[in-house]
């Protein structure tokens, strides 16, 4: 029997649903008629089971059920509004009439007691009613009514994939039968490889945020994936235990605020699921409280709005604390208490209310009223204290933020019993501060109790990774001409010692570099070269930080002078516009040029959704400390980054770009978010990304990368795919070239599967670095590569490859735009580290045992020496106590590395890979003369004769191996006599050592070709 999506995937989703304890009937044996969407003798059976009341008053049942019918009917005039308003029944609470003229809430399921529920799970339901009949795949019934809808495909189809399963929920089953979704908790699409779960009315898209994959925060996405996560994520979310509570109190509903919006349905991801069940079973254990720390733009602020809901909308909660609990959300800034606070205007969601000022604010948590009130962290101000009640939670949204100073104190003050929830993406740990001790419960693990890290977040699609990008903006300084000139300033002016430090102290402050005029327009035309090249073509927009107020006003001038000058214009034709967004005092002090970039709360909400909308001309935003922090804008691609900021703040900074996006014009998609650094901030980078409690050896790779890496990946992906087409003419571009390619890669075989998969990973590349000039030699042949690919791509309506779009950039007109555009190389003397170098620092520390932080402050030592520096104070310890060869040559090859000069990223990463290897072969040397160990000893002595011996030892008969030190020996010092200075760039030089070499293996009678020769040459090429 072949596969189908019966034979594999669908009938594994009932298995495990039997084995969670659901109830297994075919479709057709369900009592129902093929038009009904309700089981209807189910719910009549739980209705009179839950609510005693109704047995001897079938009447009153009837109207019941006449309701729910009339409920259900009404999807036909509105999906999510007859969906909101049947979730409110589902719950219990919602009252319906009696025949008596009387309203009464009426259970439908039990939420308490699983037990008294029927839970069947149903394939090949068939429904009725409109043009034509539909069939759907799995149909979860609670108690008679269909909460979950699941859609399988066959996973071994190239061209199906989950979306489509998701287009035919959205585009075909919801628009002719909205009816049998008006109960539903959430719809499933799977294709046995990846499964996503999304509310009503979600379009599918293959990079959708809506459209979520489930799992569990303690599983690795490197090791749990493809049918494995799949079925993980099925038993998971398919069951009573996920479904139920997600019906009970974590759906929501977002109201439409005019006539551009609609009404939207919220569910929770499942990091968020976790975290508030888990807030709600410390509040009924009655723990602290609890730290979640969760990744940037994962979902912080909903997850608040979905735990208060669950803590209010349980009975329980009252009845251990004897009485209703008030829970404060409190959030750090206003956008944020707005979008709590809609969250929560979802028909039958607790009392909420949204305190103007402060006066209102105090005036609420006396009264001790239960319900939710959401605020922000500046309104506790002064507040004194105001209750003492226990049944107090607070639930705290950036939580590093607002944790420390003086707001920290007056809401733990305000309210000293309550219990203390903080969520954030940037734990602190330092010696001031502890968001783990604040805010963690001693019980949990680390101080820790939900945890969702960068790797999970973008292996799930929530957040995209972060590309960084280094900039060294170089200049010359006469310092023995400035000196004189500054003596005599002094002399001139009669300044004391006192004074001459101030004024020297003063103008060696970082901003009297970063104000340079030059500087200035140096680094916003390089800010401004790569926007056009890179970030505008795919319609995103950019973010500045600069490092004041005045450098901010400078930057944007700067910025809008070199558009202008390039006549840089949107798509129709309009000019470029830049925006400025700082704190500004309204005062009769603050200077005029100030004053003019002052916002209203209102004109700076209306910036904010200029900047969003792709088709505005505010490409350009500038700040300072503003929207560096909790600013979400998704079609932000990159932030250029040119002010020193460190820890929790940096890490916020550098994650402005990492939510996905996708162009609603083009279709284009952010694979990839851009910083771009022009303050030299790639090691505290690193540091803020590892996270004050990340363990040693953790890949950051997936978070931070640098952009040289993906033009290494696209060469490799491009030679891969080339393989396949061996023997090809690629310049050829008729009809026989074309078809020779598809002989290669014939239909429904693994050599078809691995081209499309490899070309979608290329194309990637290629749209996020294109115009790189790295990719200038390949052009060629990448385009032949996707006309081939574009005449073997699926033509069905999923793409379901197509995650990274072809875009406008692989269009001939772009790149014809493209080409009057000059990308500025910037000169440089320093590189600065780039993920890979940060591995490299860290393992270097780990190898030595040393903190791998540099010291603060303008004299802070280059990165490269401080890393000698920290082996070198390993070595002397050494040296000081023997004579021994091996630490002289230890020591020789730190000096040799010293000398090295660093031009480029290659030259950071190889002088970092020999100093980890130095540092090894110190901790060696230790190790070895410790156990008398003299063989290991004379190896680290001399490496290279080590490494010889190694090659000559893989690739010599047994019977010669007793003479591999002599041939060894002879190899070392003949190229010592024939090698010179440049040998390998000389002809004559390289000649001479190919000539010694063989002549070594002839008398030794090994192979003068092959690969023993070849390692040999290439090991003394690279080393002698």
């Amino acid at each position: 029997m072949g596969f189908t999506e019966a034979s594999t995937i669908q009938r594994s989703l009932i298995e495990w649903a039997e084995e969670a304890g659901w109830e297994h009937l075919p479709g057709d044996e369900l009592p129902r008629d093929d038009h009904d969407v309700i089981v209807e003798d189910s719910v009549r059976e739980a209705l009179l089971a839950l609510n005693p009341d109704l047995v001897g008053d079938p009447e009153s049942a009837d109207l019941v059920l006449h309701e729910l019918n009339q409920a259900i009917l009404d999807a036909q005039n509105g999906l999510v509004a007859a969906n909101e308003r049947l979730t409110v029944m589902l719950r219990g609470d919602h009252s319906f009439p009696t025949i008596d003229g009387e309203h009464v809430p009426r259970r439908l399921i039990d939420f308490d007691d699983f037990d008294n529920n029927r839970f069947i799970v149903a394939d090949e339901v068939t429904i009725t009613g409109a043009v034509k009949p539909r069939r759907f795949d799995v149909v979860y019934y609670v108690n008679g009514f269909p909460l979950v809808v699941a859609e399988t495909k066959t996973p071994v189809k190239q061209q199906v994939s989950w979306v489509n399963a998701a287009r035919d929920i959205y585009g075909t089953y919801e628009e002719e039968y909205p009816n049998f979704f008006a109960t539903n908790v959430f719809n499933v699409a799977t294709e046995g490889l990846e499964l996503r779960m999304a509310p009503i009315r979600a379009v599918p898209d293959p990079d959708s945020e809506i459209w979520a994959p489930w799992g569990s925060t303690e599983d690795d996405p490197k090791v749990i994936t493809g049918p494995a996560r799949v079925e993980r994520a099925a038993r998971l979310l398919l069951r009573p235990e996920t479904i139920l509570p997600i019906l009970k109190d974590l759906a929501m509903f977002r109201h439409a605020r005019d006539a551009s919006e609609i009404d939207v349905k919220f569910l929770p991801r499942y990091p968020q699921f976790e975290a508030a069940l888990g807030i709600h079973q410390k509040v009924l254990e009655g723990r602290p409280g609890g730290l979640i720390w969760h990744h940037q733009g994962s979902g912080k602020t909903e997850l608040m709005a979905f735990a208060a809901a669950r803590l209010l909308r349980d009975p329980t909660v009252a009845e251990v604390f004897g009485g209703a609990p008030t829970v404060i959300v409190i959030a750090d800034r206003k956008d944020l208490v707005r979008q709590t606070a809609e969250m929560f205007e979802t028909a039958g969601m607790p009392r909420m209310s949204v305190p103007k000022n402060r006066r209102e604010l105090f005036a609420l948590l006396r009264s001790g009223e239960p319900g939710v009130i959401i605020t922000t962290v500046h309104k506790f101000a002064e507040a004194g204290h105001l209750n003492d009640r226990s049944n107090i939670v607070v639930l705290v949204d950036e939580a590093h933020r607002s944790q420390e100073g003086k707001f920290g104190e007056a809401w733990r003050a305000a309210v000293p019993n309550a219990k203390f929830f903080g969520a954030t993406g940037t734990a602190i740990q330092d010696k001031d501060r502890s968001t783990f001790k604040l805010f963690g419960d001693p019980a949990d693990p680390d101080f820790v109790m939900s945890r969702y890290t960068p790797e999970q977040s973008i292996a799930d699609g929530f957040t995209k990774p972060v590309i960084v990008e280094g900039r060294s903006v170089g200049f010359s300084l006469d310092k023995e001409a400035l000196d004189e000139a500054f003596d005599e300033l002094a002399a001139d002016e009669a300044l004391d010692e006192d004074e001459k430090v101030y004024l020297s102290s003063k103008a060696s402050h970082i901003e009297t570099i970063l104000s340079n005029p030059d500087r200035v327009a140096a680094v916003c035309a390089d800010i401004v070269d790569h926007f056009l090249a890179y970030v505008a073509p795919i319609g995103q927009k950019a973010q500045v930080v600069a490092y004041n107020q005045r450098l901010v006003i400078a930057y944007a001038r700067a910025i809008e002078e070199e558009l202008e000058r390039r006549g840089a214009v949107m798509p129709d034709g309009r000019r470029r516009e830049v925006g400025v967004v700082m704190h500004i005092a309204d005062s009769k002090d603050t200077p005029k040029e100030y004053r003019q970039h002052l916002l209203t709360p209102e004109q700076e909400e209306a910036l904010k959704r200029r900047f969003k909308k792709v088709d505005d001309p505010m490409s350009f935003v500038v700040v300072t400390a503003k929207w560096m922090t909790g600013f979400n804008a998704p079609i932000e691609g990159v932030l250029y980054l040119d002010k020193p900021a460190k820890d929790a703040n940096l890490f916020q900074t550098i994650t402005r770009p990492n939510r996905p996006w996708k162009n609603p014009i083009t279709g284009q998609r952010k694979d990839y978010g851009r910083v771009v650094d022009y303050i030299g901030l790639a090691k505290a980078i690193g540091n803020a990304i590892a996270g004050p409690e990340a363990k040693g050896g953790e890949d950051d790779d997936l978070n931070v990368t640098d952009a040289s890496k993906l033009a290494g990946k696209f060469v490799a992906d491009l030679t891969r795919l080339l393989h396949l087409f061996a023997g090809i003419d690629t310049t050829d571009s008729s009809f026989d070239s074309l078809a020779e390619a598809h002989e290669r890669i014939p239909e429904d075989s693994a050599a078809r599967s691995d081209f499309v998969e490899t070309y979608v990973a290329l194309q990637t590349v290629w749209e996020f670095l294109d115009p790189h000039p790295m990719l200038t030699p390949f052009k060629q042949q990448y385009f032949w590569l996707a006309k081939v690919y574009e005449s073997i791509r699926p033509k069905d309506v999923s793409k379901s490859f197509l995650w990274a779009r072809l875009g406008a950039k692989t269009t001939e007109l772009i790149h014809g735009h493209m080409n009057e555009v000059v990308v500025k190389s910037m000169a440089s003397r320093t590189v600065t580290l780039d993920a890979a170098g940060l591995a490299l620092v860290k393992r270097i520390a780990e190898q030595l045992r040393v903190p791998s932080t540099a010291p603060e402050g303008p004299d802070q030592p280059d990165v490269y020496q401080q890393v000698l520096d920290s082996i070198e104070a390993r070595l002397h310890r050494r040296l000081a106590e023997t004579e021994s060869p091996v630490y002289k040559s230890l020591a020789e090859r730190i000096e040799k590395l010293r000398a090295k000069a660093i031009e480029n990223v290659e030259d950071s990463l190889a002088f970092l890979e020999e100093a980890l290897r130095i540092a090894q072969d110190v901790v060696a040397a230790d190790r070895a003369a410790e156990e008398g160990d003299e063989e290991t000893l004379e190896r680290i002595a001399d490496p290279k004769r080590g490494v010889l011996t190694q090659i000559v030892e893989e690739n010599t008969p047994p019977g010669l191996h007793q003479i591999v030190p002599e041939i060894v020996d002879r190899i070392d010092a003949i190229v010592h006599e024939v090698a010179y200075t440049g040998w390998t760039s000389s002809d004559t030089g390289d000649k001479a050592v190919r000539r010694e070499l063989r002549a070594v293996l002839k008398n030794y009678s090994l192979p003068i070709k092959g690969d023993l020769f070849d390692r040999i040459y290439q090991y003394v090429r690279e080393n002698y």
